[in-house]
């Protein structure tokens, strides 16, 4: 059984038994070298945002847990910024890797099975559309939320809280946004129909596991924007139109 994280325990005791927990860790860019000191010390020596790490490597590490509560309680900047972080992590990273291994197939086995060109094609397609989503939310999304934030603290007058209500960015979003995990899945049973007929299992089931991971990446990615971004955002939306109400009333 694992022991429970906490910013006290060792950061590589920590990432030790949860291949996942590692990624986590990464995309934070905390130094390996660093990875001997508590959780705590390792922050603070790479100056990482603490509390968002150790809720993220929770939600990754305590099985069927995702800690909306902590997460709440935390700046809707900090999780901006992870959710910037693990974008460009999956495209720096995770992407390449899931794709060096479908290179690496369709080179060994290609010539014996078509099917894996196919799934090439399938994945260049996928990535497409993931790098298509993170553009969405990376140039619509997150700084709209942040201009929410900062508004949300100043005395705009009517004009400019209209222009800003008016880009609707949180619906648009909402209305436009799939779960890219979804199209992930469909590569997975395109694969297990491959291995069925095929030899080359073991390479599959590297590539299998690999796309697990991200499948569980994704999700974990999903739940920080559906339950904790969204949510949080749609409140500040909803004061400001409120206070847009009130000055045209009073105009």
């Amino acid at each position: 059984m694992n022991m429970t994280i906490t910013k006290d325990r060792v950061l590589l005791d920590i990432v030790k038994d949860n291949p996942l927990l590692a990624s986590v860790v990464d995309r934070f860019g905390i130094s390996y070298s660093k990875w001997t000191l508590t959780l705590e010390k390792a922050c603070e020596t790479d100056q990482v945002d603490m509390d968002l790490l150790l809720q993220m490597l929770k939600a990754f590490g305590e099985n069927n847990y995702f800690p909306k509560e902590e997460l709440s309680k935390l700046p809707l900047q900090s999780i901006i910024e992870y959710l910037i972080k693990t974008h460009v992590y999956y495209i720096n990273s995770r992407l390449p890797r899931i794709e060096q291994f479908i290179d690496l197939l369709v080179d060994h086995y290609g010539k014996f099975d078509v099917h894996l060109y196919l799934l090439k094609d399938y994945f260049q397609d996928y990535k497409r559309d993931m790098y298509a989503h993170i553009c969405i939310e990376e140039r619509d999304l997150f700084p709209y939320v942040l201009r929410l934030i900062k508004c949300a603290g100043e005395d705009l007058n009517s004009v400019q809280l209209f222009n800003l209500l008016e880009q609707n960015a949180i619906t648009r979003f909402i209305n436009e946004h799939h779960h890219v995990e979804d199209e992930l899945g469909e590569i997975r049973r395109r694969l297990n129909n491959y291995s069925e007929a095929n030899n080359h299992k073991v390479q599959i089931t590297t590539l299998f596991y690999e796309l697990r991971m991200f499948e569980i990446d994704l999700l974990t990615h999903g739940k920080v924007e559906d339950e904790i971004l969204i949510p949080r955002a749609q409140e500040i939306e909803k004061s400001l139109s409120a206070n847009l109400l009130r000055k045209a009333r009073l105009s």
